[in-house]
């Protein structure tokens, strides 16, 4: 999640932060959250109100419920614990808990005669963490009276149920009869517990503890897929469909499980979970794998009596020897629950993140909860955690003590396993348990196995060779497109790739563009995609002209939805560490005898027509989604003369105008300085990412420019609306298609990632010269790779020879700019994915094949979301690093619009970036790297190992790069 992947911090612009302190940490009544809060209120932050981690408590009242009393006694209840009556804001970036006033609790009133349906009906609802409550009551009158009590899992876990039935139960007692419900204080709240959670999370210790457990879990592959799932998806969803399947092991068999224990110095869960172990190992036919168990995490008497989130999850390795009894099973799984229960402090995505992989997927939990310890009548049959729609794993496992029964369910996530696969999955253990507690002694291979069936695989479909007329139009249409790359209209086939050819996606909208205006006809950029070749585009021009699409309106009305990359932008500008990355400045150089008011106005000018510039951004909470508003806010425009200053002044005041952030709920979104220095003038003009690209950067100079020799500029145009037909569709195959990629790169850092991720960089430079440039350009073009691929595939290669990685994603940006919006300012960018695959050691040919077609699939599903796809393959990242990749790839092929200043200091969004620098005669690289993870040396080295992979592939590109090691 860790998009989050990117996320979620409130907006100081917030009514929620405007209490927020300017400087500081947690302050009065306010603390850290512990480690297990931290993962739930990331994970809401990337998906605010999901019902995943909604703990819905229905009891079956005694009688009729005394909804006064009732009111008196939770209002008790919340006064007591005060993690009850907390809300979750932030203070300079980190999240904190604030406990508020005791007030009264509402308790919502419902007729019904079937109150377990109607509770069925709120158990989902939302809750706004920042806001608060984080309980809801619910009183349901009928034939048989109940009460719903919701509360977030982040202020709650299962053992907090024995501690909050014998509170409740108390105060109730005391309302009914007339007397002030008043409880005892507790000795510490939960969020002293949460300092010291806190702390002991960031420590040295726990990073060794860390480090011990990985060892001890190394060697075994992460993920298990049993028989009967759908295809594997990448990874757990931040928010999943999920269900429920229940059955009851009868009182003889509960029994069985208690009398085995004891007589082999056992505990209940060993037993239990040795036979989950024993169903996961014949349903996925592996010996060896990983399950989780859920502990308490309570190892110490201050928390014992503490309403809160304390549990904790607990990965185990799990090995079924053959030959071996459930006895011997039972014997190992003991040793082994000791080893993981000595680590269960160790916050859960601590273990994730420094594993780069998602460890478990199925996991189990012993439910055996105290009951209320009151010294009055609890009215209330044995509480009963309704299901949420939700699922939290592929698989869990529950068992929970009811009486001299047990009930066993199991929840499970419907796009993984359907209700069929899972029922038969619960019926089998009770049956496994069944059979080998009646013959403990018995070899365990008596049981069949049934392996996971393998997954189909699609075969390709050959490529057309055919021609038609039309071909030629359309090959006359990439060479005028792709003349600067030296294409010719009659050396292009029918399959000839415009991507292949060195083509870009803001080359495509050129192309489209000139379609449209010599024809009238607007092609979809999504669908040239789907077959970016002369064949393809051929057959788009002969099919029919469509009718005329609407133009967009002039007045786009008051507020309209945000785009899917503006959403993300506008979550990662909460997150206050990250806000100068998602600043886009140009320092522009001009000449002494440059007109500073002259330029000031041009420069209003050009600023004051976009309509990106003048908008905002707020959440609308009713619709849970980011909206833009148009601004009459005119984007500012400034002298300032700097001639007196020296070089040290004038590069902190450039700085600072650089980097400065912007309110995104005021706006406007972009400013600009003309500052007269000693040698000249210098243009400074800023906007924020939301609102602005680097292909808008690059039109708003050229605009300037063009103003300032005297040129008129075409009437401005409101951007088109996003395309949103087919994203979808697009996302799931991305999720589909990168499923088991991994989602971190081994980088060679000098330093540990802090815990949050920072932005400064320092940049290297190196050129391979027009010589060596000219046989890299002949190799990548045998293989029909453009430069941008070219570049990934070296960067792979170089990754991949300093460190042990093999298989990698690297981001990168792509236009999603139409042909009708090049002439407009805005954000027409999202975030696409890239594998690069060296797994088998391929030949330098195989491996620029695979990333050409790597490549192709990742510009036909270019209308994918970038944060559904990071949920899906990255729901646990923390806010240490970026989601899904740590690596980003860009390629710049078109001349800067003037003399660019260097920008010092630098501010990237990821840990390292590289960018290909595609001259006319030569090919450069320039790497960045966060400067709290590397130093100079160690970025030039790596720079040097993609500079050395290139000159392997120009002179051998038969040989396998990695054999060159």
């Amino acid at each position: 999640m860790r998009e989050i992947r990117e996320q979620g911090r409130i907006p100081t612009s917030s009514p929620i932060a405007s209490a927020d302190r300017p400087h500081g940490g947690p302050g009065p009544g306010e603390a850290p959250l512990s480690a297990a809060q931290r993962r739930l209120w990331l994970m809401d932050q990337a998906a605010p109100g999901a019902a995943t981690y909604n703990v819905p408590v229905f009891l079956r009242w005694h009688g009729r419920v005394d909804v006064p009393a009732l009111r008196a006694a939770l209002t008790e209840v919340v006064r007591r614990h005060e993690v009850l009556r907390t809300r979750y804001l932030l203070r300079d970036g980190d999240p904190v808990q604030q406990v508020v006033p005791a007030a009264p609790v509402d308790v919502e009133v419902v007729a019904t005669e079937d109150a377990r349906e109607s509770a069925s009906h709120r158990v989902a609802l939302p809750f706004d963490l920042a806001a608060g409550p984080v309980l809801r009551a619910t009183v349901f009158h009928g034939a048989e009276d109940a009460v719903l009590l919701v509360l977030h899992h982040i202020a709650f876990d299962g053992w907090s149920l024995g501690r909050l039935g014998t509170d409740l139960a108390l105060a109730y007692d005391a309302a009914v009869r007339g007397r002030p419900a008043r409880l005892p204080g507790l000795g510490e709240q939960y969020a002293e517990f949460a300092r010291r959670d806190a702390a002991d999370a960031g420590s040295a210790e726990t990073a060794d503890r860390v480090r011990q457990r990985l060892a001890e879990l190394a060697g075994v592959p992460a993920g298990l897929t049993l028989a009967g799932a759908l295809p594997k998806e990448p990874g757990r969803r931040v928010v999943r469909d999920g269900a429920e399947q229940v059955a009851v092991l009868p009182a003889p068999l509960w029994q069985s499980v208690a009398d085995y224990a004891r007589a082999h110095r056992l505990t209940p869960f060993v037993v239990l979970f040795s036979a989950f172990q024993l169903l996961l190992r014949l349903r996925s036919a592996r010996t060896e794998f990983l399950a989780a168990a859920i502990t308490a995490n309570r190892s110490s008497v201050e928390v014992e009596d503490l309403v809160g989130f304390f549990v904790n999850t607990v990965p185990l390795r799990c090995a079924v020897p053959d030959g071996a009894g459930f006895t011997e099973l039972c014997r190992r799984v003991r040793g082994e629950a000791y080893r993981a229960l000595t680590h269960q402090r160790i916050p859960f995505d601590r273990l994730t993140a420094a594993a780069r992989t998602e460890l478990v997927d199925v996991a189990f939990a012993l439910q055996n909860f105290p009951r209320p310890a009151a010294d009055v009548p609890v009215r209330w049959d044995q509480p009963e955690i309704l299901p949420t729609g939700t699922a939290k794993f592929d698989l869990l496992l529950t068992v929970e003590p009811r009486g001299d029964e047990a009930r066993v369910s199991l929840e499970h996530d419907t796009g993984r396993y359907p209700a069929e696969v899972a029922a038969a999955l619960l019926e089998s253990y009770v049956d496994i348990l069944a059979l080998v507690l009646a013959d403990p002694a018995a070899d365990l291979s008596r049981f069949a196995a049934e392996p996971p069936a393998e997954e189909p695989v699609r075969a390709e479909a050959p490529a057309t060779t055919a021609l038609s007329g039309t071909q030629h139009r359309a090959a006359e249409l990439f060479a005028a497109a792709l003349g600067e790359l030296g294409a010719e209209a009659g050396q292009l086939g029918p399959r000839a790739d415009f991507f292949a050819l060195g083509g870009h996606s803001l080359l495509v909208v050129r192309m489209l563009r000139r379609i449209e205006e010599e024809t009238g006809v607007a092609l979809s950029a999504r669908r040239f995609l789907a077959d970016p070749t002369v064949a393809g585009l051929a057959a788009l021009l002969a099919e029919p002209a469509p009718a005329a699409a609407a133009p967009a309106p002039a007045d786009p009305g008051p507020e309209r939805p945000a785009t899917a990359a503006q959403q993300r932008f506008w979550s990662l500008d909460r997150l206050p560490w990250l806000r100068q990355a998602y600043v886009v400045p140009a320092v522009l150089e001009l000449p002494a005898g440059t007109d500073p008011g002259r330029l000031r106005d041009d420069t209003a000018e050009v600023l004051a027509r976009h309509d990106a510039f003048r908008s905002a951004f707020r959440l609308d909470r009713k619709r849970r989604r980011v909206v833009v508003r148009a601004g009459d806010a005119v984007p500012p425009v400034t002298v300032t003369d700097a001639r007196a200053w020296d070089a040290a002044r004038l590069a902190a005041h450039l700085a600072e105008a650089c980097w400065r952030g912007f309110d995104l709920a005021a706006g406007p979104l972009a400013r600009a300085e003309v500052v007269r220095h000693r040698d000249g003038v210098l243009l400074v003009v800023v906007a924020h990412h939301i609102a602005c690209d680097g292909p808008s950067m690059d039109l708003v100079l050229r605009q300037i420019a063009a103003l300032g020799r005297g040129e008129p500029l075409a009437p401005a145009t409101p951007p088109s609306p996003a395309e949103e037909a087919g994203a979808d569709q697009d996302t799931e195959a991305v999720i589909a298609r990168l499923a088991g990629a991994p989602v971190d790169v081994e980088l060679p850092h000098d330093r540990p990632r802090p815990p949050e991720q920072s932005t400064e960089a320092l940049v290297v430079r190196a050129s391979l010269g027009p010589e060596r440039a000219t046989a890299l350009r002949a190799a990548a073009t045998a293989a029909g790779c453009t430069p941008f691929l070219l570049g990934a595939a070296l960067l792979g290669v170089a990754l991949a020879r300093t460190g042990s990685q093999r298989d990698f994603l690297f981001a990168f940006p792509w236009s999603t700019r139409s042909a009708r919006d090049e002439e407009v300012a805005g954000m027409f960018v999202d975030t696409l994915l890239l594998r690069v695959d060296l797994r088998d050691g391929p030949s330098w040919t195989e491996l620029l094949s695979r990333v050409r077609a790597a490549g192709q699939a990742a510009f036909g599903t270019s209308l994918a979301r970038f944060d559904a796809v990071a949920a899906a393959l990255d729901p646990d990242r923390d806010t240490s690093r970026p989601p899904v990749t740590p690596v980003y790839l860009t390629v710049r092929d078109t001349p800067p619009p003037g003399r660019l200043r260097p920008l010092e200091p630098l501010h990237i969004k990821y840990e390292l970036e590289l960018t290909v620098v595609d001259d006319a005669g030569d090919l450069a690289f320039e790497l960045a790297g966060l400067t709290a993870l590397f130093d100079r040396g160690t970025a030039e080295t790596l720079l040097a190992a993609i500079v050395t992979a290139a000159e392997d592939l120009s002179t051998g590109p038969s040989a396998r790069p990695l054999e060159e090691m």
